[in-house]
This record gives C-alpha cells, structure tokens and sequence, in this order.
C-alpha cells in the first residue's frame, strides 16, 4: 500500500471507532430514554452520556470522507464490521460481557477479510454515472421502509424490514459521501449546493429511524447482524451500478467473509 492508502485505511478505522464508542455510550446511557419517576442525578448522567454518544457516532462523517478520497465506496462500506469487533472488546471493557475462544476467530476472520480486500482494490475508480441505477438503489430502502408498516404483519418481520433498512441507508451514506468528494474534493462549502448532502443527511436520519423501530420490534442481535451485514453489502453493490467499478469474484468471496465474521460475532451474544 502507498502512504496515501495507508492513511485513508487508518481514517476509515478511525470513523468507524467513532461509530462504535458512541454507540457504547448511548447504550450505557439508554436508561434515560422512557425513564419514569422523579428525575434524579442518574437520569442526567444517563442523558448526557446517550447525546455524548449521539454525537460522537455522528463525527464519523469527517474521518470517512478523507478516507473516501483514497478508497473507493465498497471498500469503505466493509470497515463498519469494524464496529462489531470494537463492540465486542468494549462489552468485554466497559459492561463486563465475557470473551469467547470465537470471538477471536472471527474477529481474525474479518481483519482477514478487509486486509485482502484493501489489498486487492489498490485504487479507488474516478468516475460516478448511472443516474437511472443511483436512484433505484435509493429508492429501495425507502420503499422497504413504507413496507415495515403494513398490516398484519408479523412482529419479527417488521424487524425484519427495519433492521435492512437501517443497513442499506448506512450503506447509502458511504455511497452520496464519495460523490460529494469525487465532484468538490474537500471544499465543503460547496456541499451545500448539490442534492447529495441532502440525500446524506436523508438517509442518516432514514437509518437512525429505521434502526429505533428494529430494537423495539427485536432483540440487539438480530438487529446488530442486519444492519452491519447490509451495511458492508450495500455499497459492494453501488459499486458496479454507480462507480462503473469491475468486481471480481474474489471481491465478493472477501465481502462474504466479512459479513460471515461479522455476524458470527454478534450471534452468540
């Protein structure tokens, strides 16, 4: 790898430790969501350490779009199996949760996976069309959404629904992040003029929601196993759709261990 892939690696890791410690915090800090009773010195700590987390998760967009630079969207999108090893360690750290004989398995497994893959894709394709193929994907999880929301469906299908959702949003994001750093570079005020940072935040929010309504219908585990493993997949897809990038079968061999790794990882838990 040359010094600007490394650094881009090294960013890409960065952002998606941010999502991971402030998914801990507001974990830590969830209580005072629902709280009932007097407001006490708990609660306080509690809503504090819930928009800490809040806010760290959302700092992940400065480090990803530097590393969006270099890599291309696909490769990116794979780092957030990134969370789930982090995830893993910061239970073990801050919640006192036991490490297995497997999760060192299948966290080498994954490190395994996005060493090759980085390895493989030494250098982002510079081109972004297929309007027609960006808007369906888009409109995809959109769609999905309004599904969640039908009636009679099951409780565990409506989970479901919501947990994919929040995945291929997350992906989605990735994906309108590099376009708005392959068409202005690093010049952000200039974000503000194309419908892509509208879209981003969009499918920010869309995720965030998405992801809600999946706990509330489901435990963290199955939740946690969709939404990382569409998150990783989503972009692998965009790539040939929108970026005009050739993806060998090795790419998806490697995408595949990933998400196996990953949902691995959460499944015992």
């Amino acid at each position: 790898m040359n010094p600007a892939t490394i650094f881009a690696v090294f960013m890409a890791l960065l952002a998606y430790s941010c999502i991971a410690g402030g998914e801990m915090l507001m974990k830590v800090g969830i209580s005072w969501l629902g709280w009932r009773g007097p407001k006490t010195s708990a609660y306080f700590r509690s809503r504090r350490l819930w928009v800490a987390g809040l806010v760290l998760a959302n700092l992940y967009g400065i480090p990803s779009a530097v590393a969006l630079k270099y890599l291309p969207p696909h490769i990116v999108g794979a780092f957030s199996g990134w969370v789930v090893v982090l995830l893993v360690i910061l239970s073990h750290r801050v919640l006192g949760e036991p490490l297995t004989r497997n999760d060192g398995l299948f966290a080498f497994l994954f490190v395994v996976g996005f060493v090759f893959l980085n390895l493989l894709d030494r250098a982002p394709g510079d081109t972004a069309g297929a309007s027609s193929a960006l808007w369906g994907i888009s409109l995809l999880p959109v769609a999905v959404f309004g599904m969640g929301f039908a009636r009679g469906l099951p409780k565990r299908s409506r989970a479901v629904l919501f947990g994919a959702v929040a995945g291929m949003s997350a992906g989605l994001m990735v994906v309108f992040l590099r376009l708005l750093v392959l068409e202005f570079g690093f010049d952000v005020a200039r974000y503000f003029s194309s419908a892509y940072l509208y879209l981003y935040v969009f499918f920010a929010l869309l995720s965030l929601a998405a992801l809600q309504l999946a706990l509330k219908k489901a435990g963290m585990i199955q939740t946690a196993s969709l939404k990382y493993s569409t998150n990783i997949l989503y972009p692998f897809l965009a790539a040939p759709l929108v970026f005009q990038t050739q993806l060998s079968w090795l790419h998806w061999a490697l995408a595949a261990l990933i998400v196996f790794s990953v949902v691995r990882l959460i499944r015992h838990r």
